[in-house]
């Protein structure tokens, strides 16, 4: 960050030498102050303005240094003591780079001036922001370039003829107070910026002695006579100049800038700096000129605000050939002028669609004017309204990207990235190797964090960039230190469980690699705790190393399903030992238990996408059965399906089905009450030791049944069954003839 120094001077008392006088008495740390004492220690407030407002008597003054620029508000004031008339300096001190003339101009009304001396003497003041200060001379200036029409035309025109004259020279301008600000700010627009001769000026005063004085000083009335040698050169702006081309090309020049302001003048400005009365001459010669004032060929800009403007070049078929100069034009201009222009050229609008190519120049225009000038929040909010083409956003942020990719622990790359999705970037431009390989795993876990539910598919992405840095042991750290993640997953994925797993997938390839020993196993399991989703689970187990990982991940799969029939969990004979109860420490947090729901059943149980049973799962310690099959990723449903809590994920058959869902084990209401209990087996569940076919239960029951009949009933039923064969037998014999 860029900052700016202040010094408040202002009349202090004898110090321990018997000094008194105008001495700085505030500052924020300038480690040049007394150098700007010594070039300020002269620094007096003309006293015609005694009884006037503020800003009206007060004096705007610009000074350039080698090595330093300040811009100065001297104030006529009286001190806390009672001394009358004295003078109070507020002072903004940097590099001279940044400070220049059109920014001191906009800090004309700058609220942050100093009207009052602070109570005693070595008060502190706070260093300022460039950035913000830039931003607060925006309108400033602006106010100022429309106040020029206040300033007679002839008199504006006296001014620029006699600097057109002598460009190299100093000026001293007589004209009245109100009016200093508008004239220097159209002097500025008109002559242009000259290396080496910056435009420093002082906007009230009552002398022009002195060393190192601004190059322009305007004055309220005629300094008395002195024997000082005074070489500027005194402008009276009343006096009208003599008639030469010179003269006649500076008349052209004030009717240009007056009728089309500051812009206009930029398109006819010479390519080279004005520094002798022969570059005039030259810059003369190369405008054009039409029944004796300047052509301005060119499609004003202005044709965004004003509809007849535009009906009149459309009429003229110009703005085919103008678009290429606009290109660089437009996202130079002040941000509210854009702002303004946004407003009238948003997507649907009738000018915005009948001219869609000027719409797309607005657009693209404006998207560059939020990504490389970093321009202000409501710039980006209204070129964000004005809905420009995903496209243009992309295309324009790549052409923004540093040749080594974006670093988001700078402040700017952050704002690039965040300013860019905000104006609609689709999440495929992120898809780009390198982009974020500058970027340390940190911050790109805080953006996970904070902008998962506002742009998760450049969430997702930004997930896979930290999973092709590789495995990193800081990743890991921060990974579980931010509780893993679930809540900004969860809202990542948005129901779609094959997104989830991904998401998870990729952190897990941070912080463990690709493949996840038992150990890593062990201290997942331990930090997820038991309301983890099992997406997290199902990616655990894609990349586990060995048996010993796969079976503790099946093992926290199987008590999770148990979990969220409410079953109670396994004994305190397991192998792995207890493990914390709670939450992921900052995850969500578990809601109670609503009414009628199983013992031990929270409103947000864990996630079972899968339940069914396999042969080849090892046997759950303790019990003598074998876990649920762990899910992964290919058990995944291939489309998204609707945004769903981990609670309602639990529940996957609905109340009063016939069925059980496919997979899941029936409740203990769902059990068949006439099959009378048996003994469990002792042997393991398991196929048949010869490895034949398995016969059914019920059909064994069925035939034990057969075989358990008392002799009594077989000699009843057998005896039966004679009779009836003799009964059939003798009335078959007596039918037939």
């Amino acid at each position: 960050m860029t900052t700016v120094d202040q010094i408040l001077f202002g009349w202090a008392e004898r110090d321990h030498e018997g000094n008194a006088g105008v001495r700085p008495v505030a500052h924020s740390g300038l480690r040049t102050l007394d150098r700007w004492a010594k070039r300020l220690q002269y620094v007096w407030a003309t006293q015609d303005g005694q009884g006037e407002q503020p800003e009206d008597s007060a004096s705007l003054v610009h000074l350039v240094f080698d090595d330093e620029a300040a811009v100065l508000r001297k104030l006529p004031s009286s001190n806390p003591h009672g001394r009358g008339g004295a003078t109070l300096t507020h002072v903004l001190v940097g590099d001279p780079r940044a400070i220049d003339a059109g920014l001191a101009l906009g800090l004309h009304d700058w609220p942050g001036w100093r009207d009052r001396e602070p109570d005693g003497t070595g008060a502190d003041l706070a260093a300022l922001d460039l950035d913000d200060l830039r931003e607060a001379a925006r309108p400033g200036l602006a106010a100022l370039r429309d106040r020029v029409t206040e300033v007679p035309a002839e008199q504006l025109t006296a001014l620029v003829a006699r600097v057109l004259a002598e460009p190299a020279e100093d000026f001293s301008v007589l004209t009245r107070p109100q009016l200093a600000l508008p004239t220097m700010t159209a002097l500025f627009d008109i002559a242009g910026p000259v290396s080496g001769r910056p435009w420093t000026f002082a906007s009230r005063e009552s002398t022009d002695k002195g060393g190192h004085q601004p190059r322009v000083v305007f004055l309220a009335a005629r300094p008395p006579q002195s024997m000082y040698i005074n070489q500027r050169r005194r402008v009276d702006v009343t006096e009208p100049p003599p008639d030469t081309d010179t003269a006649r090309f500076a008349a052209q020049l004030v009717e240009l800038y007056r009728e089309n302001g500051h812009a206009a003048l930029e398109r006819v400005r010479p390519r080279h700096p004005l520094y002798t009365v022969q570059d005039v001459d030259a810059w003369r010669r190369t405008v054009p000129v039409v029944d004796g004032r300047i052509a301005d060929p060119r499609v004003r800009l202005d044709i965004f605000h004003d509809d007849s403007l535009l009906e009149r070049a459309v009429a003229r078929g110009v703005l085919v050939h103008e678009r290429a100069r606009m290109t660089g034009e437009l996202r130079k201009q002040p941000a509210q002028w854009l702002i303004e222009a946004l407003r009238r050229w948003r997507r649907g609008q009738q000018r915005a669609t009948r001219h869609p190519d000027l719409w797309s120049l607005l657009m693209s225009e404006a998207v560059q004017a939020c990504l490389a000038d970093q321009g202000p929040n409501e710039l980006v909010e209204a070129t964000r309204d004005a809905e420009p083409p995903p496209a243009v956003v992309a295309r324009v942020f790549g052409r923004q990207v540093p040749p080594g990719g974006l670093d988001l622990s700078r402040a700017g790359h952050r704002r690039l990235l965040i300013v860019a999705l905000a104006l609609h970037m689709p999440a495929d431009a992120l898809d780009h190797p390198d982009l974020l390989a500058a970027s340390p795993a940190h911050e790109l876990l805080d953006h996970v964090a904070h902008y998962a539910g506002h742009y998760p598919e450049a969430m997702h992405l930004v997930l896979r960039h930290l999973a092709d840095a590789g495995q990193n042991p800081v990743a890991a750290r921060l990974w579980y230190e931010q509780g893993l993640l679930l809540d900004p997953v969860d809202r990542i994925a948005r129901g779609d469980r094959v997104k989830e797993v991904d998401c998870f997938r990729q952190l897990l390839l941070a912080a463990h690699g690709p493949r996840l020993d038992h150990a890593a196993a062990a201290t997942l399991v331990e930090r997820a705790g038991v309301r983890a989703p099992l997406g997290l689970y199902a990616a655990a187990l894609e990349l586990a190393a060995d048996d010993g990982a796969q079976q503790r991940i099946r093992y926290e799969l199987s008590e999770q399903f148990l979990r969220a029939e409410g079953y109670p969990g396994p004994g305190t004979g397991s192998p792995y030992g207890s493990r914390p109860g709670g939450p992921v420490l900052g995850g969500r947090t578990t809601a109670p238990a609503g009414p009628g729901a199983p013992p031990g059943h929270g409103a947000a149980g864990p996630v079972p996408y899968g339940t069914g049973r396999s042969r080849q799962d090892p046997p759950v310690p303790g019990t003598g059965s074998p876990p649920p099959a762990a899910v992964g990723a290919g058990s995944y449903p291939s489309s998204p399906s609707p945004t769903r809590t981990h609670t309602e994920w639990a529940h996957p058959a609905a109340p009063g089905a016939g069925h059980p869902a496919q997979g899941a084990v029936p409740g203990p209401a769902r059990w068949d009450p006439l099959t009378p209990p048996q003994e469990p087996s002792r042997r393991p569940a398991g196929p048949p030791a010869d490895g034949g076919p398995q016969e059914p239960a019920d059909r064994r029951r069925r035939l034990g049944g057969l075989l358990q009949l008392d002799p009594v009933t077989v000699i009843f039923v057998s005896t039966l069954l004679l009779v009836l064969v003799c009964a059939f037998g003798y009335v078959f014999w007596t039918s037939m003839p």
